[in-house]
């Protein structure tokens, strides 16, 4: 296209250009917003396209531009870059494809590729240029880049992020030795608010959540949101006199402090799993694993609070993937059933038993609700669980009452989550485990926590009356713990089970044994069972039975047995 003349003088190239009557491939160029040029050996322009103009010297012609270099529209770096490259080609011939350039003036990113303009006769003598405007493309992948590494709706930085930060932080420690700390953040009761006010408000605090995390932590600290509800903060360069503690503690105060103008509505707590280490050579999973046992540990405490690594039991599954381990547990045997016997206290008779779940976890022993039941709850395995133990206490049940002396009163207990009793369905499910394994209604009793009764009580008690209808009875579990005295009368109630922690103290106590006393007489103006849980002495067994409490169960009388060791218990 181009021949030999071009190795001449500025003047005589462009000449053979406008003798080359190349007006057609320039009205061609002009058609599209491509940057092109041609450049002579020296890398000065010998014509640019209407793209190029546009994008790089709006207001000049093309006849200004050329004979002029790069040095005259661009940055001394960036003119010299580009020198360096076309040098480059002009000694190798090699093309450079498809390079990422930024103008420097403007921000505009360019796809630029750059060929050598041949003779001939094969000689390069010079070069030739075409680009593309790819700023929309580089902000789209860099927002994509974005997303990747950031949670959308705190602004956070997400789960893969924080496992690199935390890894390129382990690694430091060879190089310089310190501390670092992995704080597990998981927010209390959080789908009440999800549930109470919708899902926008709470985004809306999980937001300000992960906005008052950035400020509790340190400045050098990164802070993340898992998901959900759970956040992570990785503390690093901790010396001997740095107390993790006080950070821990400083961000469960911090999150307390009511939320947006809902004021008293939106009061959110956090329970904090704490892991401290200065060892390179420890697994990143390894340690958000130990900073989430921990806050289950916190959770436990009662929430609020936290909790490090070292207060954990070996035992304690709070692990990432106990999700995982929980539905091959139901898939497979390793859930059963033990028994807590239920007594009258006046006549020392077995009334029924309590069914409880246990795990024999196939790596941990036999694990207790407290090690997993909390973690159910909030990772949606509950219901599951809660649909074994209802089935399988109600087909023990079937199989006891085939027996043909067994007691005609005999009950059996089967606790009830907060989650389930809230979530629609459950009465249904009862109705139909009840027909399936032919028992009567009536002796089965079904346990509700207290903190069932925090939100959202009109459903609750419409969950209630329609479990009544079934002739099921229903009992209020730890009662005492702090917030449905005043709503008992309004709740389709057969009995009320004082909880252990009043028990424990009703002799040691005096606050603790009016208490007991009042109950025992309010329920009993409205014709409530009263159960006591926990009694492991003759001296809580006097005093519940002087304060005319109906029923009782603790270590006194027996503890959680197996369904044989009840039969021997019944006489069977």
């Amino acid at each position: 296209m181009v021949n030999a003349q071009l190795h001449g003088p500025l003047s005589a190239q462009v000449e053979t250009l406008h003798e080359r009557k190349l007006t057609c491939m320039d009205n061609l160029l002009s058609a599209t917003d491509a940057v092109v040029y041609f450049k002579d050996e020296r890398s000065r322009f010998l014509y640019v396209s209407a793209g190029w103009i546009a994008n790089v010297a709006p207001g000049l012609t093309a006849e200004q531009v050329v004979g002029k270099t790069d040095f005259d529209f661009f940055r001394k770096e960036f003119a010299a870059a580009t020198f360096e490259d076309e040098q480059r080609i002009m000694r190798s011939g090699e093309p450079v494809i498809a390079k990422l350039e930024q103008d420097d003036r403007t921000g505009e990113w360019y796809s630029s590729t750059k060929m050598p303009l041949r003779d001939g006769g094969g000689q390069v003598v010079g070069t030739f240029g075409i680009a593309r405007n790819v700023t929309g493309l580089v902000e789209a992948e860099k927002a994509l880049a974005y997303r990747a590494l950031h949670d959308p709706v705190t602004g956070l930085a997400n789960r893969t992020a924080f496992m690199d930060r935390l890894s390129q932080a382990l690694l430091a420690l060879e190089r310089h030795p310190s501390g670092l700390a992995v704080l597990f953040v998981d927010l209390d009761h959080f789908k009440e608010i999800n549930d109470s006010f919708g899902h926008d408000a709470g985004d809306q605090v999980l937001g300000e959540v992960g906005r008052r995390l950035l400020l509790l932590a340190r400045s050098v600290d990164t802070v993340a949101r898992l998901g959900g509800d759970e956040f992570v903060v990785l503390c690093t360069g901790l010396g001997d006199d740095d107390d993790v503690g006080l950070i821990a503690d400083r961000i469960v105060r911090g999150l307390r402090i009511p939320y947006g103008d809902r004021g008293r509505d939106l009061v959110v707590t956090a329970s904090v799993g704490v892991v401290v280490t200065d060892d390179p050579l420890a697994e990143p999973e390894k340690l958000v694993r130990e900073a989430d046992a921990a806050m289950y540990e916190a959770k436990k405490a009662g929430r609020d609070c936290y909790r490090a690594d070292d207060s954990a039991p070996p035992n304690a599954p709070g692990t990432r993937n106990l999700r995982s381990e929980l539905r091959a547990a139901l898939a497979g045997s390793e859930l059963f059933l033990v028994y807590q016997p239920l007594f009258a206290l006046g006549q020392r008779s077995l009334l029924g038993v309590e069914a409880l779940v246990r795990w024999n976890h196939p790596r941990r022993g036999v694990l207790l609700p407290n090690d997993f039941i909390s973690f159910a709850e909030q990772h949606g395995s509950i219901a599951d669980i809660g649909s074994f133990v209802l089935d399988e206490a109600c087909r023990q049940l079937a199989a006891w009452r085939s027996r043909p002396s067994w007691p005609e009163a005999f009950t059996m207990a089967v606790n009830i989550s907060a989650r389930e009793l809230s979530a629609p369905g459950l009465a249904e499910r009862v109705a139909e485990v009840v027909r399936r394994h032919g028992i009567n209604p009536a002796r089965l009793c079904l346990e509700i926590p207290e903190t069932a009764l925090i939100v959202d009580v009109a459903r609750v008690q419409q969950t209630l009356s329609a479990l009544s209808n079934l002739g099921v009875r229903i009992a209020l579990n730890d009662f005492g713990t702090g917030y449905s005295l005043v709503r008992l009368r309004r709740l389709n109630v057969d009995i009320l089970k004082i909880d252990s922690s009043f028990v424990s103290q009703v002799n040691e106590n005096p606050r603790d044994r009016e208490i007991v006393a009042a109950v025992t007489a309010m329920s009993h103006a409205l014709g409530i069972t009263v159960v006591g849980g926990g009694i492991e002495t003759t001296d809580q067994l006097d005093t519940l039975t002087a304060l005319d409490c109906d029923s009782g169960q603790g270590f006194l009388f027996a503890r959680p047995m197996s369904a044989e060791a009840v039969l021997a218990l019944v006489g069977e």
